[in-house]
């Protein structure tokens, strides 16, 4: 019998063929999920300077709080067997905020300011003088008399875009060559976002900056009270108008009452303004107002009470006048913050060429009128000024020798006792001229800042120019001293330029001999 030979056939060799493709797609499924699972490790090159102990520390502080090996993320190790090509760059890089980019992460963040002393006649600067070495670059802590603060371009602290914010941060980037799958997006992001969210405690926060402005004798007869009835508060403060509409604390000294009131008293000059000028003052931004000056009485007690009345009705602040001397003493108080600021108002001039004497008009325990320095005001004013450090307590005076251009003696020590009894800031009105700026004990001075509106003054004396004052406080301390140069076109005031304040400047150094 014939044995019987197996011959191969078609059908077996594709059985045998489909059988070893199978497994080999099982195998590369099999080695798919496991690369899933396990990814393949990407490796991160940090490049920075070995003066970089903040950024490396800060660098650290995120990967030991992040396990980012669980997703193939791994710092390059700074030795290895295998050449090993980092994936991902990072580089610390230091620059002023204004020069980075929108990506770049910010560690670090210090705020500087150019300084110079008060009287070297600067407000600004430009931001390439600063980076070129050109001004004195100090953080805000650091200031101290007698140098202040420029601004920069035109820009002060707090102001949007102030340039002098020097940054250290970092920038991640991407070798080009890198695979771009959705698993290394994911783990980019996650970086950047580590980065993002990680505490930042070296970033300082832009200062708050407390804005402060005055203006000085101040008139609305003439013409000036229809003026801002009808066309607004710049049609009598000029460019000043928008300072005062920005400011923290605007204050100005009132010559004269708000009240419709009263029978004139027997004076050379008399001044009384509608009661309508009080929500306009108030709309316009101004905050308080002296009240001890030598023309509150000029309608007698009737109108004198009645312009308080009015002017707390309007929500302006009444310093230096009141129904008796404890109110008359009380301060106008503004909060921002943990900044407080106390106005304080104060008279002390001569009896007048008529015979009036504003002592007669002077605030006692049962009898209205303003704080006068000569009949216990001082005293009262001193008990009500606060010891705090951010405390910032200022004494709006109204006194001294009219058309004089430097205090006399005795404006000179009261003065001087009010800053040794906690007086931070005294701004003096009532002489009609601009007298100079000093440093008394570390505390700005202005001696007197002159007319602010004062309608009919062209070309009497130097009554038709002078100083409008804007102050810029932080933590209770003096940043900014900006004095601007004004001029009173009859009642319209405005500002005119800076070169304007030479007299004053020479006045300011002449106080220094």
């Amino acid at each position: 019998m014939k044995k019987m030979e197996l011959v191969p056939c078609a059908g077996n060799f594709l059985v045998k063929y489909t059988v070893k493709i199978m497994c080999v797609l099982f195998c590369s499924l099999l080695l798919y999920g496991c690369a899933q699972k396990a990814p393949s490790a990407d490796y991160i090159n940090f490049i920075y300077s070995s003066q970089s102990e903040k950024e490396a520390a800060f660098l650290m502080s995120i990967f030991n709080r992040e396990d980012f090996s669980a997703y193939g993320l791994h710092l390059l190790p700074e030795e290895s067997e295998t050449p090993l090509v980092p994936a991902i760059y990072v580089e610390f890089f230091y620059s002023w905020e204004n020069q980075t980019e929108s990506d770049d992460i910010i560690i670090t963040k210090n705020i500087f300011i150019p300084v110079d002393d008060v009287l070297a006649g600067r407000l600004n600067t430009s931001f390439q003088a600063c980076i070129d070495g050109r001004e004195t670059l100090i953080q805000v802590d650091e200031i101290v008399p007698p140098f202040t603060a420029l601004r920069v371009n035109g820009l002060a602290l707090g102001d949007e875009g102030y340039p002098l914010v020097w940054v250290t941060g970092a920038r991640i980037r991407v070798d080009e060559n890198v695979r771009t799958s959705r698993l290394f997006s994911e783990n980019l992001s996650r970086l950047k976002n580590a980065f993002a969210s990680a505490p930042k405690p070296d970033v300082q926060s832009m200062p708050d900056i407390l804005w402060i402005t005055a203006g000085g004798d101040t008139m609305l007869e003439r013409g000036a009270t229809e003026a801002l009835l009808l066309d607004g508060p710049a049609s009598i403060f000029g460019r000043t108008a928008p300072m005062i509409a920005s400011a923290d604390v605007a204050l100005l000294n009132l010559e004269g009452v708000v009240s419709a009131k009263g029978v004139r008293v027997p004076k050379s000059y008399n001044f009384r303004f509608i009661p309508e000028v009080a929500p306009a003052l108030k709309a316009a931004g101004i905050d308080a107002v002296l009240h001890a000056n030598n023309h509150v009485f000029d309608y007698g007690m009737d109108a004198f009470l009645d312009s308080l009345h009015n002017l707390k009705q309007a929500g302006i602040g009444v310093v230096g006048a009141g129904i008796n001397d404890d109110e008359a003493s009380d301060p106008y108080v503004y909060r921002k913050g943990e900044d407080v600021v106390r106005v304080f108002g104060l008279a002390s001039f001569p009896r007048e060429g008529n015979g009036w004497d504003g002592e007669t008009a002077a605030a006692g325990p049962d009898i209205a009128g303003m704080l006068h320095a000569r009949r216990g005001g001082v005293d009262k004013l001193k008990s009500k000024m606060s010891a705090n450090d951010q405390s910032i307590n200022i004494v709006f005076f109204h006194g001294g020798i009219e058309w004089s251009t430097r205090p006399d003696a005795a404006t000179r020590q009261l003065y001087t006792d009010l800053i040794a009894s906690g007086a931070d800031l005294i701004i003096g009105t009532h002489p009609h001229i601009v007298q100079g700026f000093e440093w008394v004990m570390g505390k700005p001075v202005f001696w007197s800042i002159g007319n602010y509106v004062f309608g009919q003054m062209n070309g009497y004396y130097t009554g038709d120019e002078g100083l409008f004052i804007r102050l810029g406080y932080y933590h209770g301390r003096p940043v900014y001293i900006e004095p601007y140069p004004i001029f009173l076109d009859d009642i319209r005031t405005d500002i005119v330029s800076h070169d304007n304040l030479d007299v004053f400047y020479a006045r300011s150094r002449d106080l220094r001999r």
